[in-house]
């Protein structure tokens, strides 16, 4: 039986969505020439906080 994605705040990541071991969310899509993009953001939906850095 297939299990949905989640990631570490136990949300649904849809296709193309996954996340990364540093917390950031990458998208993989194909672009009309037929080229792999991806797009990294650290937020999942608006509401979320971006991670403090550490110096």
């Amino acid at each position: 039986m297939w299990s949905k994605r989640r990631d570490n705040r136990n949300r649904i990541l849809r296709s193309g969505e996954s996340q990364r071991k540093d917390g950031r969310y990458a998208y993989k899509y194909t672009d009309t020439f037929g080229k792999v993009q991806f797009v990294y953001a650290w937020k999942l939906v608006p509401t979320d906080k971006t991670p403090c850095r550490e110096a």
